[in-house]
């Protein structure tokens, strides 16, 4: 299943990559967000370029979730989420994004591209993919989890908004 989203920013693509880079940026969305429970694993310039990799554990609601689907996740979910930015040079950047699920068949597979609008603001284009390798039910909780992660997109986009309003 594929799923795009472009996001505006109040501030140059320079500045937006500066934020995306960054562990302090990561520690303050996440206090926006209530969110307690996540580590670093990695979070510097390499061959490759910046790496940003961050382990979470995220309570899933099974209320949510068809009978079809629940025997394939837990209560709890460890999640890995890995950028991989080209930041050398001129923008538009350029970052390659994945996200794992500890003990679930399902990845999430994408590039992040970010580039000015105009002086002062910047655009976020979002191009993931999310696959499901369970037989016959792949495509339906693939699907499933592509709301999950538009939701989850939009209140990264909204903490990081705040964040940028506060600093």
């Amino acid at each position: 299943m594929k799923l795009a989203q472009t996001r505006t920013y109040p501030i140059s693509a320079e500045q937006l990559l500066s934020l995306l880079t960054s562990r302090e940026f990561y520690v303050g969305r996440y206090d926006i967000l209530a969110v307690n429970d996540y580590c670093f694993e990695q979070c510097e310039q390499t061959e490759q370029g910046f790496v940003v990799h961050i382990k979470r554990n995220m309570p899933i609601n099974t209320d949510r979730i068809p009978g079809f689907a629940r025997r394939f996740v837990g209560d709890t979910a460890e999640l890995s989420t890995k950028f991989v930015w080209e930041n050398e040079g001129p923008s538009p950047y350029v970052g390659r994004y994945s996200v794992t699920m500890a003990g679930a068949p399902v990845t999430i597979e994408g590039v992040v591209r970010i580039a000015e609008q105009s002086v002062g603001s910047c655009e976020q284009h979002i191009a993931l993919t999310i696959d499901c390798s369970v037989p016959l039910v792949g495509k339906k909780l693939a699907a499933l989890l592509a709301q999950r992660v538009e939701v989850v997109l939009e209140d990264d986009y909204q903490a990081t908004l705040r964040y940028i309003k506060q600093s």
